[in-house]
């Protein structure tokens, strides 16, 4: 469906079932997040035009996919840390490296040139495949006519067990 304020629930559908994150299933760190952020309708309808015209991969180089819809400045010189999850995970991924005493510096040089790069040392993967702002807001059922998306515990029920065993196989 191509309407004006509709998803195309065929790409939609086929983001759902093939898109799990960022980085690298090679990577030393893993990390599994529940969902990536979203905004509005326009913001999640171009992500989701962007990762087709990309190629609809599993999964993305984090700073190109964000380059390409709009959000590149992250992983820019002069870039800010302004995504306390990426942070966090920084933190750990250098702790974990044995690296002690890093500052700010050390975190934004990490995020900018290797945080969920393709070929590098980390994976991002999402549980949910979804943008969303929050638990509460759900926008999908009114931009699609796709019954698991009709609501938040429809759609969960729909991807978790999937998406589960298949992040599991990856692991093995």
């Amino acid at each position: 469906m191509n309407n004006q304020g509709f998803f195309n629930d065929e790409l939609l559908e086929k983001r759902v079932d093939t898109f799990y994150g960022y980085g690298d299933y090679q990577g030393n760190y893993w990390f599994v997040g529940m969902e990536e952020a979203g905004g509005d309708f326009n913001d999640i309808n171009n992500r989701i035009n962007i990762w087709s015209n990309r190629g609809k991969q599993e999964i993305e180089d984090i700073a190109e996919y964000h380059k390409d819809i709009g959000w590149g400045g992250s992983f820019l010189s002069g870039a800010k840390l302004d995504v306390p999850v990426w942070r966090a995970i920084i933190r750990i991924v250098l702790s974990a490296k044995g690296k002690e005493n890093f500052d700010k510096k050390d975190i934004l040089a990490y995020q900018i040139n290797e945080l969920g790069r393709k070929y590098k040392e980390t994976c991002l993967l999402e549980l949910l495949p979804l943008p969303s702002p929050s638990l509460k807001h759900w926008i999908f059922a009114q931009h699609s006519r796709l019954s698991f998306l009709s609501n938040r515990d429809t759609y969960e029920k729909y991807c978790l067990e999937k998406r589960i065993n298949h992040i599991s196989q990856r692991i093995k």
